[in-house]
């Protein structure tokens, strides 16, 4: 995994919105939906640059507006490969995965034998649910 720096508050907030989203959308698109909640099209103009600089953003297609072409935009990482990547640079690696497992799940205060079983059925679920089963 490439280790990319930390974003800053608002770039996580356009990240966290695209993610979302899940649709490649041109910066006016952004613009206009982020201008609800306040942001001026300077400010998500000048983020889209900066993560399209920093390799947050790719390009998807481009679309034509008015005479010339906007480029439409996705994240380059998935959100899981964001934060994954925070802990990784924090110093957490596979060997924490029970922990982390543990604290998500809210069972890191039980006993170390009630714990280890609530993890092991949670990670037993997310196998069953990654090779198709209920």
């Amino acid at each position: 995994m490439k280790k990319r720096r930390e974003l800053k508050t608002r770039e996580e907030a356009l990240m966290n919105f695209l993610w979302k989203k899940a649709e490649p959308m041109t910066p006016n698109e952004m613009a206009s939906e982020l201008s609800e909640e306040g942001w001026s099209n300077v400010t998500v103009y000048k983020i889209v640059q900066a993560l399209s600089e920093e390799g947050y953003l790719e390009i998807d297609s481009f679309e034509k507006a008015a005479k010339t072409y906007a480029r439409r935009l996705v994240p380059s990482i998935t959100k899981e490969e964001y934060y994954a990547g925070l802990l990784i640079n924090k110093g957490f690696g596979s060997d924490a995965i029970a922990e982390l497992t543990a604290s998500f799940i809210g069972a890191n205060k039980l006993k170390e034998k009630d714990k280890n079983q609530k993890v092991i059925s949670k990670l037993e679920e997310v196998i069953n649910q990654l090779k198709g089963e209920k």
